[in-house]
């Protein structure tokens, strides 16, 4: 990580911000294909199981941070899964919602 950290305090705050928010979004858009291949389902059967189009499915999958609660929740929910949200505040105390 050493080298990483090292190329990011090459670049501005900003870009660095920057950076980090389409890091994030690369970890969900991932992150929700993992949870669908862990559930050893294709794009099609699980647009099947939500009643919604397999290209519908893939917007979802590339949408990452624009993603609706509700349709995150759904897709979660239909492999299997429980969502929750977690929110760390600045006073360091954390909450859990289970959604």
């Amino acid at each position: 990580m050493k080298i990483l950290d090292d190329l990011l305090a090459t670049f501005t705050p900003e870009e660095q911000q920057e950076i980090q928010q389409e890091a994030e979004k690369l970890v969900l858009e991932s992150g929700l294909y993992n949870l669908r291949e862990e559930a050893m389902l294709s794009q099609k059967e699980l647009a099947n199981s939500l009643g919604i189009s397999q290209p519908a499915i893939a917007q979802i999958e590339q949408r990452g941070n624009e993603l609706k609660l509700s349709t995150l929740k759904r897709y979660v929910e239909t492999l299997g899964g429980k969502l929750s949200l977690t929110v760390e505040m600045p006073t360091g105390n954390t909450h859990i919602f289970r959604i």
